[in-house]
C-alpha cells in the first residue's frame, strides 16, 4: 500500500529572496536603503507574517494523503476490508465506549443501527463477513427503530446537517442552536430581534420544515433513538450489545441508560472510506499502548501546560496538586484524550485497564481549571470558516477575533440573557463560555474523509471531525458540559433540567482544530518539561515499546506514520498563510478535488 508526501505546486518560495539579493547589485544606494527599510517594516509586521516565517524554520511535517485509498464500488472489492473489521477489536470511543466487531465471538448476536448514509454495498459486506465467523447481526436502521420513512429521514438529514466543509459557520446553527438548547425556539428569536442578517444567513429557506417534518425529528433526536435501542435490547435480550452513532457524535450510551453497558460502538464502519483505510485494520493492542503511553506523561506531577501552533494558537494553564489528580482519573477517552482539567471532570472517568467500564468515583468538576491565552485556527468539527482568533482569561472567553460568520455568533451570544451571570451546577464561576475541551486523537491512520468533507452526513452534523481523531490532531471546544450527574451513567437529567429552565445551553459547541500543535507538561518535582505532541506529532509513538510491538506486525516506521496531513500554506507548504486564511476553503476543496482524481506531486517514497 502506498502513502506519499506530497508537494504543491505554489508559486513563489525561498527562491524568490535570492533573486532579489542578485537584482540589488545593479540598483543605486538609495534602493538599497529603501529595501533595508521595507525589511525592518515587515519585521513589525502583521502576526500571521511572523509565523509564517518561524514554521518555516521550525519545519513542520510535510503534507501526506493515503493514496492507496481507492473508494470501492462492490461487495468483492471491500469484503477484504470487512474481514479486516470484523476482526479488529479497538474502534473509536470517545464519550462512549470504543469495542471492535473482532471481540464478538461464534454464535453471538449483536444489533447494529445504520441511518440513511450507510452505502448498501458495505452493509452488504458487513453482514458477509460477520457470517463467516458466526456472528449473526440485526440491521435494522435508526429511522425504522422510531418508525420514520427513509426518505423523510434523508429529507431531515439535509436539513438539519452541514451541507459541506465550505459552510463551518452553520455548525453554530445545526449543532449549538437546534440541539444544545432545550427550547431551540428561544434563542433562535432572540437572535432574530438582535441581528436580523446573521439570522437570515444561519436560517435559510432550503432548511425550513413541515409540521411532520419537524415531529419526525424529534423522533430522531439521540435520546429517542437511544430509549428505542434500549427497548429493542429488552425484546432481544440474546442480543450481546449494539453499534449506533456518528464519530462526532453526542454522550450516545448514557441515551440507553440502564443498558448503557451494552453500547458497543460507533457505526461509523458502515462508509467505504473508513472500511478501506487502515483504520480498519490497525492492531488493537499497538493502539491502546500508545494510548497508555501518552496517558502516562499526564500524572499528578504536573503542575504546568503549555500548548502552541504555527496558526497562533498559545495557551497555557495552571494545575494544582489536587486539580492534577482529578484529571488523571479522568483523562482517557478511547481515541479521545482529555488534555484540559474541565473535559476530564464532571463525569464518572473511563478505566483504561478494565475499559469500558467507568471508575466508582464521580469526579468532581471544580475548581475549574483557568486558561489564559489564544486559541487560533481556521476550521472545526464543522468545516471552515476565515481565520478566528479565542482569546481566553482564566479559562473564560475574553474576546473573540475574525471567524467571519462562526465568530459573529460567538460575538453575539455574548449578550444573550443570562449566559454571562449564571453559575453552572459545578462549576466555581459564572458564565457559559468555559474552555471545556481540549481533546487529543492517538489513531495515526485518521484522515479527512471526502464523503464527510461534501456533507455526506458519515460524521452527523459535522464535516471534518473524522480527522481529528488523527494521532496529534487537537480539537478544542467552547462552552459548559457535564459527562454525568453524580450518582448516575445516565443523561445527567439534573444539568439538563437547570439549564432547560433558564433557557441556557446544556452542553459545548464552537470547535477549533489544531494539525500542528506543540503540548508540553511541567512537571513539579523535576522542573522539566515533558513534550506529548511535537509539531502535530504524537511522542508515544516513538516510544521503544510501541515500535517493538509494531514491528510484530510489520514495518514500525510505516505503521506508525500517520498517513494524513494536511496541507497549510506558510506552514508546510509553500505560500501565505495570511492569504490562505482569510477563505481557507477555496485551497481546501481545490486540494480535496485534486486528492479524488489521484492527482498529486509526491516527494517521498511509497509506504
Amino acid at each position: 500500500m502506498a502513502c506519499h508526501w506530497y508537494r504543491l505546486g505554489t508559486k513563489g518560495g525561498p527562491n524568490e529572496e535570492s533573486d532579489l539579493m542578485k537584482s540589488s547589485h545593479a540598483k543605486s544606494f538609495w534602493l538599497v536603503l529603501i529595501v533595508l527599510l521595507a525589511v525592518a517594516i515587515a519585521s513589525a509586521g502583521p502576526q500571521t507574517q511572523k509565523k509564517e516565517s518561524t514554521a518555516h524554520a521550525l519545519a513542520y511535517p510535510a503534507p501526506r494523503w493515503p493514496s492507496y485509498l481507492k473508494k470501492p464500488k462492490s461487495v468483492e472489492e471491500i469484503l477484504p476490508h470487512a474481514r479486516d473489521l470484523v476482526r479488529n477489536k479497538a474502534g473509536f470511543g470517545g464519550n462512549s465506549p470504543g469495542l471492535g466487531l473482532g471481540l464478538l465471538q461464534p454464535g453471538e448476536e449483536v444489533l447494529i443501527v445504520p441511518d440513511t448514509t450507510a452505502e448498501d454495498f458495505v452493509v452488504e459486506a458487513l453482514l458477509k463477513a460477520l457470517s463467516e465467523r458466526s456472528v449473526q447481526a440485526h440491521i435494522v436502521p435508526n429511522y425504522t427503530l422510531v418508525n420514520v420513512s427513509k426518505q423523510d429521514a434523508e429529507q431531515i438529514r439535509l436539513k438539519t446537517e452541514i451541507r459541506s466543509a465550505e459552510e463551518g459557520f452553520m455548525e453554530a446553527k445545526y449543532y449549538w442552536i437546534e440541539r444544545v438548547f432545550a427550547h431551540p425556539e428561544v434563542p433562535k428569536e432572540w437572535l432574530k430581534q438582535k441581528n436580523p442578517g446573521l439570522y437570515d444567513a444561519l436560517y435559510p429557506k432550503r432548511d425550513e420544515m413541515t409540521p411532520e417534518l419537524l415531529a419526525a425529528w424529534k423522533r430522531l433526536s439521540n435520546e429517542s433513538v437511544g430509549a428505542a435501542i434500549r427497548d429493542y435490547l429488552q425484546q432481544h435480550p440474546k442480543i450481546k450489545g449494539v453499534y449506533w452513532g456518528h464519530p462526532g457524535g453526542a454522550f450516545y450510551a448514557r441515551t440507553m441508560s440502564p443498558l448503557e453497558s451494552k453500547y458497543l460502538g460507533r457505526c461509523s464502519f458502515t462508509n467505504s472510506w473508513e472500511v478501506v483505510s487502515q483504520v480498519s485494520s490497525f492492531p488493537a493492542d499497538l493502539w491502546q499502548l500508545i494510548e497508555k503511553k501518552a496517558i502516562a506523561m499526564v500524572t499528578t506531577d504536573v503542575d504546568k501546560v503549555e500548548v502552541t501552533d504555527p496558526e497562533g494558537t498559545n495557551v497555557s494553564w495552571a494545575v494544582s496538586e489536587e486539580m492534577a489528580r482529578r484529571w488523571v482519573r479522568g483523562i482517557y477517552w478511547r481515541g479521545h484524550l482529555l488534555m484540559y482539567p474541565d473535559s476530564a471532570t464532571g463525569q464518572y472517568g473511563q478505566d483504561f485497564d478494565n475499559y469500558p467500564k467507568n471508575y466508582p468515583e464521580w469526579i468532581d468538576r471544580s475548581p475549574n481549571a483557568k486558561a489564559n491565552g489564544v486559541i487560533a485556527g481556521t476550521n472545526g468539527s464543522g468545516g471552515f470558516w476565515p481565520r478566528m482568533e479565542i482569546h481566553l482569561k482564566d479559562g473564560k472567553i475574553a474576546e473573540v477575533k475574525g471567524g467571519g460568520r462562526y465568530g459573529d455568533v460567538i460575538r453575539e451570544f455574548q449578550n444573550y440573557p443570562h449566559i454571562q451571570d449564571t453559575t453552572y451546577p459545578h462549576y466555581d464561576n459564572p458564565g457559559y463560555w468555559n474552555l471545556w475541551e481540549v481533546a487529543l486523537g492517538t489513531n495515526p491512520k485518521y484522515f479527512r474523509n471526502p464523503t464527510d468533507f461534501y456533507g455526506g452526513g458519515t460524521a452527523g452534523v459535522y464535516c471534518l471531525t473524522y480527522e481529528r481523531y488523527r494521532s496529534g490532531a487537537f480539537h478544542w471546544g467552547l462552552g459548559n458540559e457535564l459527562g454525568h450527574d453524580p450518582g448516575s451513567l445516565g443523561t445527567p437529567k439534573k444539568w439538563k433540567e437547570f439549564a432547560e429552565k433558564l433557557n441556557l445551553p446544556d452542553g459545548h459547541d464552537f470547535h477549533i482544530q489544531n494539525y500542528f500543535i506543540t503540548y508540553k507538561v511541567h512537571l513539579r518535582t523535576s522542573g522539566k518539561w515533558v513534550t506529548i505532541v511535537d509539531r502535530g506529532h504524537l511522542t508515544s509513538l516513538d516510544d521503544p515499546d510501541v515500535r517493538a510491538m509494531a514491528a510484530k506486525y510489520g514495518d514500525p516506521d510505516k505503521l506508525l506514520s500517520e498517513d494524513w496531513i494536511p496541507d497549510i500554506p506558510g506552514i508546510n507548504v509553500a505560500g501565505s498563510y495570511e492569504e490562505y486564511s482569510r477563505d481557507p476553503w477555496i485551497y481546501a476543496n481545490a486540494r480535496m478535488q485534486r486528492i479524488l482524481v489521484g492527482d498529486f506531486d509526491f516527494n517521498a517514497p511509497n509506504k
